[in-house]
C-alpha cells in the first residue's frame, strides 16, 4: 500500500505481535483449563505451545527494537519535515503503538514498533 517501506515493516511487526498476544492468551487459558481438569498431558503440550508463542513474540520484539523501529521513526520524521515544508495546513497522523510485553502482564521492555 501507500507509505514508507520502513513504516510498513514496523506495522507488519506490530500486527504479528497482536496475533502472538492473542495466541498467548488463548493457549494460556486452555492450559489452565486442562490443569483445572487434571489433564496433565494436555496441560504439558499446551505449555510447550504457549512457550513457543512467547518466544515468537520476544523474537519480534528483538527485531523491532534492534532496527525496524529506528528505521520507521527516521522515515516518519522525514515525512513530518516534508509535511511541514510542503503542506503545513494538513494534519499528520501519529504512529500507533502495539501491545507491549508489559501491557500484557509480562515484564519486558517491548513497546511495539515505536519504542
Amino acid at each position: 500500500e501507500d507509505g514508507e517501506p520502513e513504516v510498513i515493516d514496523a506495522a507488519i511487526i506490530a500486527a504479528a505481535q497482536r496475533v502472538e498476544h492473542y495466541e498467548i492468551a488463548a493457549y494460556g487459558t486452555l492450559r489452565t483449563f486442562a490443569e483445572t481438569k487434571g489433564d496433565t498431558k494436555a496441560a504439558r503440550v499446551l505449555e510447550e505451545i504457549l512457550n513457543e508463542e512467547k518466544e515468537a513474540d520476544e523474537r519480534l520484539t528483538r527485531i523491532a527494537e534492534s532496527s525496524v523501529n529506528m528505521q520507521a521513526r527516521s522515515a516518519e520524521e522525514g515525512d513530518e519535515e516534508w509535511d511541514e515544508d510542503e503542506e503545513s495546513s494538513k494534519s499528520r497522523t501519529q504512529p500507533g503503538r502495539s501491545l507491549s510485553a508489559e501491557d500484557t502482564g509480562r515484564r519486558g521492555k517491548a513497546d511495539g514498533p515505536w519504542t
